[in-house]
C-alpha cells in the first residue's frame, strides 16, 4: 500500500512539473518594440514646453501688456508658475498667468509686463521661472532682451512750467539769460533747440538760443521806455521729430546807481557734487543797516539761484561732474540793490566743486551672450570688454574674472579679451544646458571702490565627434527551437556626444531572415533555424547617431559584424532503418555472441540507447548498445524445462528525449549438437488441470474484534507464570537447542537418502555425475513446483513452489 501511495505521489509530481514545463515554453514571444517590464509608472516631473532662451522686447512696450506666451506640461491639474528671480532686480514682471488649454496636462503661461522698459538704464535681464507639483520641481532661465526704441527728448521740469530769471538793466549786450536744460533718453540722437515763440512779437528779433541751449539777448533793456517782461518759448526736438517744449519768462529789473556794500565782497566756496538740488552753497548778505534789500545774480547761472530776499545761494539741480566738467569752478556774479534807497552793490562768489566716487565703472558690452562650439580651442578670443570710470578722479578699471563652479578655470582674461582657458566639453551631463556662466568684475580706485559686473553667458552647442562603438557580445547563441519573431538579443552601442547613446539601428546584412528595432535595438527572428541545415548566420549591423550636431545632416556611423550561432536542440527522434528484423540461430548460440545489430541514426547526433520493452523476451535477451545478445544458452533437454522458439521482440531505441520502436524476431532451432542425430520420437502427455476448492469463514466484524481481545486477554493470563518464573531464575537448559535440531536434521537427511522404501530410491545416478529421474519423479515434481526462476550465475533455469 506504501508503495502505491508513493507512486501515485511520484506520478502527480511528474503530471505537475510536465504542465508547468508545458505552459512556460509555449507562451508566444510577439514581436513588439515594448520595453521590459518596469516598475510601477510614477508621476512625471512638469517640463517647459516652448520656452525660448532670448526674449526680445522694445523698450516703448507699454506696462499690463502680455509679452510673452509659452506653454508647460504638468500632470498637476494646478501647477504653480512662479518667478523665482530676476537679474539685475527689477520688478518689472507680474506672477505669470497659467491657464489649461485643450490639451489634457497642457497649460498655457502668460508673462505680464509690470512697469516701463529702459533700454539706456538695463539692456538684459535674466529670468529664473520655476514649477512646483507635487511630482516635483524643475526651473529654467530666459534672457529678456530690451530693445532701443526712439524716446522724446526730455526738458527740465521747471522749463516746461515756466522758468523765471531776472535781468538788471545795465546788463551789456549780448546778454545770457538762461539755458534750457534738455536730454535725449535715446544713444546716438541729438536734439536741437529753436524759439517758436516771443512775447512781445516786436522783441523776436532781439532773442536767439544756440545749440547747447542757451538763451541770449542781442539787445540791452531798458526799465523805464522798453518792457520790463518778456516770455520765450522753446521746443527741442531729436532728429526723429519727437519733442519737448518749455517757456522763459524774463523780468527787467531797474539799477540804481548808489553803491551798496556787502559785508563779504569776495568769498571761495567749496562744495561735493551730488549733493542733490536745493543744497546750500553760502549766503551773501549786503549792509545790514539798509533796508529792503533784494540779491540776484548779474547773469543766469543755471546751476545756482539766489533768494532774492535772504541772499542764500543754493543748486538749482543736481550738480554732476561726470555731466558737466564745467562746474569743477564757477565765478558767480552778485548784486544787491535796495528799493528804498534806490542803491545797488555786486559780490564774487566762486565756487569749487569736488568729485566723488558715485559710479561704478561702465563696461560695454554690459552683457557678453555668446555661443560657440565645443571644440572652441583653447585661447581663443571670445570678445573684448573695455571698462571705464565716468568719474573724474576715478579713471583707473581693473578686471578680474569670477567663474562658478561649472565654468571653473574655463575662461580667462588677457589685455581685455575674454579667452577660452580650457576645453568646452559639450559632452557632460552635468553642465545645465551646456551654458557656462561667469562674471568678469570691474572696480574702480575709489574710496571705497565701486565694481561693475559683467555677466558672461557662453552656450556650447554640439560638434558631432565620437563614432557610435558596439558593445559586446557578437557571438549569440540562439537555440535552435527558438521561435520566429522572437527576440534573440538586445543590441547596444555606445555613442561619447551628448545626448548620449541617441542612435538609430539598421541591418545591412540579414534582411529577411532577422529583423532589427531601429531605436531599441532588439534582434527579432525571421526564420525558422535548423542545426542540422545550417548552425551559424553572420550579420552586418550599422548604427547611425543623430541630434549630436547643430547640423543635422553631420552623422556619424558605426558597423560590427553579429555571428549568430544556432544551438543544437534535441527535436529529432531517433531513425532506424529498417523498422524490423528477423534472425535465426541455434540454441547452442553462446550467450556472449551478438544475433542482431540496430542500423539507427539521430540527426541531432545524440547518443542512442536501446531497451528491450516486451516483457516476454526481457529474461531471455539483453542488449549492448545496439546489438541485441542472448543472456545464456537456450534449454531444449528432453523431459526438462523447454524455453520458446519463436520470440518477437520490442526494442525502444531514445536519444534521451525522443524514441523509436524497432520489432525483432528471432526464431530459435533446437539444436543438441553440432551435429545431426537420430530423430527420437517422444510422447507429449497433456497436462492434467486439477481444481482445488478452497472453504473458507467469513464472519462478522464485531465478532472478529470480540474474538481478538478474548485471545489477547487469554495470552496475557498464560503468559504471567512464565514471566514469574523467568523472573526468578529458575530455567535449567540440559541441551542447546541448536545442536538438537541440527543433529534432528542430520539424522533425517540420512534417513531420506538412505532408506530404500524411500521415494527417492527409485531416481538413479548416471554416468557423467548428472541425476536421471524417473517418469513418475519427474510428473511428481511438475505437479508439485508451479514457478521457474534464473540461475543469474550459470544462466540456467529451475522449478520452485510458490506454496
Amino acid at each position: 500500500m506504501a508503495s502505491v501511495s508513493l507512486l501515485a505521489t511520484l506520478f502527480f509530481a511528474s503530471f505537475f512539473q510536465r504542465i508547468v514545463t508545458t505552459t512556460s515554453t509555449t507562451i508566444p514571444t510577439t514581436p513588439t518594440t515594448t520595453t521590459p517590464s518596469t516598475p510601477a509608472p510614477t508621476t512625471p516631473s512638469p517640463e517647459f514646453i516652448d520656452l525660448p532662451d532670448v526674449l526680445e522686447v522694445t523698450e516703448s512696450t507699454r506696462p499690463r501688456k502680455v509679452i510673452l506666451e509659452f506653454q508647460i506640461a504638468s500632470a498637476n491639474p494646478d501647477p504653480d508658475v512662479q518667478i523665482l528671480s530676476i537679474t539685475p532686480d527689477n520688478p518689472v514682471l507680474e506672477d505669470p498667468i497659467v491657464n489649461p488649454t485643450n490639451v489634457s496636462g497642457v497649460f498655457s503661461v502668460q508673462i505680464v509686463l509690470n512697469g516701463s522698459l529702459d533700454y539706456e538704464t538695463t539692456n538684459l535681464l535674466t529670468i529664473r521661472l520655476g514649477i512646483k507639483s507635487p511630482s516635483g520641481f524643475v526651473e529654467r532661465t530666459f534672457s529678456l532682451s530690451v530693445t532701443d526704441a526712439n524716446e522724446p527728448p526730455q526738458c527740465d521740469a521747471h522749463f516746461q512750467l515756466g522758468a523765471v530769471v531776472q535781468v538788471p538793466e545795465d546788463s551789456p549786450a549780448p546778454v545770457r539769460l538762461y539755458t534750457v536744460l534738455a536730454r535725449e533718453p535715446d544713444d546716438n540722437d541729438t536734439i536741437t533747440f529753436s524759439i517758436y515763440e516771443v512775447q512781445p512779437v516786436s522783441s523776436s528779433a532781439q532773442f536767439h538760443i544756440d545749440d547747447k541751449g542757451s538763451i541770449t539777448s542781442n539787445q540791452t533793456f531798458d526799465y523805464e521806455r522798453g518792457p520790463r517782461q518778456f516770455t520765450v518759448s522753446v521746443v527741442v526736438t531729436d532728429r526723429q521729430g519727437s519733442n519737448c517744449t518749455g517757456s522763459l519768462l524774463i523780468k527787467v529789473l531797474k539799477v540804481y546807481s548808489v553803491p551798496l556794500d556787502f559785508l563779504l565782497p569776495s568769498q571761495n566756496v567749496t562744495i561735493l557734487e551730488n549733493e542733490g538740488s536745493e543744497s546750500t552753497v553760502t549766503t551773501v548778505t549786503a549792509d545790514p543797516n539798509v533796508t529792503d534789500v533784494r540779491y540776484t545774480f548779474i547773469k543766469p547761472y543755471s546751476p545756482f539761484k539766489i533768494g532774492q530776499e535772504d541772499g542764500v545761494i543754493k543748486t538749482s539741480y543736481n550738480l554732476d561732474l561726470e555731466s558737466d566738467r564745467t562746474l569743477e569752478k564757477s565765478i558767480l556774479l552778485v548784486r544787491a540793490f535796495s528799493m528804498s534807497e534806490d542803491r545797488s552793490g555786486t559780490a564774487t562768489v566762486t565756487v569749487y566743486v569736488q568729485d566723488v566716487n558715485e559710479h561704478a565703472p561702465l563696461c560695454v558690452p554690459p552683457v557678453i551672450v555668446l555661443t560657440v562650439p565645443e571644440t572652441t580651442e583653447v585661447g581663443r578670443s571670445l570678445g573684448t570688454v573695455r571698462c571705464f570710470d565716468v568719474d573724474v578722479s576715478n579713471q583707473n578699471v581693473t578686471l578680474t574674472v569670477i567663474e562658478n563652479s561649472l565654468s571653473l578655470f574655463k575662461f580667462r582674461l588677457q589685455d581685455g579679451q575674454l579667452q577660452v582657458n580650457n576645453s568646452l566639453d559639450y559632452d557632460v551631463a552635468d553642465v545645465t544646458n551646456f551654458q557656462y556662466e561667469a562674471t568678469i568684475l570691474a572696480t574702480d580706485s575709489g574710496s571705497p571702490p565701486l565694481t561693475t559686473e559683467v555677466r558672461v553667458l557662453i552656450t556650447v552647442t554640439p560638434v558631432n565627434e565620437f563614432d557610435p562603438l558596439f558593445l559586446g557580445p557578437l557571438v549569440i547563441g540562439v537555440p535552435e527551437n527558438t521561435r520566429r519573431g522572437s527576440v534573440i538579443a538586445s543590441l547596444s552601442a555606445v555613442d561619447r556626444d551628448w545626448p548620449f547613446n541617441s542612435l538609430r539601428y539598421s541591418l545591412l546584412e540579414g534582411e529577411g531572415q532577422f529583423s532589427l528595432d531601429p531605436i531599441g535595438g532588439q534582434l527579432y527572428l525571421g526564420v525558422d533555424l535548423d542545426f542540422e541545415i545550417q548552425d551559424q548566420y553572420e550579420l552586418k549591423v550599422k548604427a547611425v547617431d543623430f541630434d549630436q550636431d547643430v547640423d543635422k545632416t553631420k552623422q556619424r556611423t558605426g558597423m560590427a559584424q553579429i555571428t549568430i550561432m544556432v544551438e543544437n536542440v534535441n527535436d529529432n527522434a531517433p531513425e532506424c532503418d529498417p523498422v524490423s528484423y528477423e534472425s535465426t540461430i541455434f540454441s547452442t548460440l553462446a550467450f556472449n555472441t551478438p544475433i542482431l545489430t540496430l542500423t539507427c541514426t539521430d540527426r541531432d547526433r545524440d547518443h542512442l540507447t536501446a531497451t528491450i520493452t516486451s516483457g516476454a523476451a526481457v529474461d531471455r535477451f539483453q542488449l549492448t548498445g545496439l546489438t541485441l545478445f542472448s543472456r545464456n544458452v537456450f534449454s531444449f533437454v528432453p523431459d526438462g524445462v523447454y524455453d520458446d522458439t519463436d520470440y518477437e521482440i520490442t526494442i525502444s531505441v531514445s536519444d534521451g528525449k525522443h524514441s523509436t520502436s524497432v520489432v525483432a524476431y528471432i526464431y530459435v532451432i533446437p539444436w543438441t549438437t553440432t551435429k545431426p542425430t537420430t530423430t527420437t520420437t517422444t510422447t507429449t502427455k497433456n497436462p492434467e488441470v486439477v481444481t482445488v476448492i478452497n472453504e473458507f469463514w467469513d464472519p462478522q466484524p464485531w465478532f472478529v474484534a470480540a474474538l481478538t481481545v478474548t485471545g489477547a486477554l487469554l495470552l496475557l493470563l498464560l503468559s504471567l507464570p512464565l514471566w514469574i518464573k523467568l523472573f526468578r531464575g529458575t530455567v535449567c537448559r540440559t541441551q542447546k537447542p541448536t545442536e538438537q535440531f541440527i543433529q534432528g536434521a542430520e539424522t533425517d537427511k540420512q534417513d531420506g537418502l538412505d532408506k530404500p522404501g524411500s521415494s527417492r530410491s527409485s531416481d538413479q545416478v548416471s554416468l557423467g555425475g548428472t541425476i536421471s529421474l524417473s517418469k513418475v519423479s519427474i510428473q511428481e515434481d511438475i505437479m508439485r513446483f508451479d514457478g521457474k526462476a534464473q540461475d543469474p550465475v550459470s544462466g540456467r533455469s529451475y522449478l520452485f513452489n510458490s506454496l
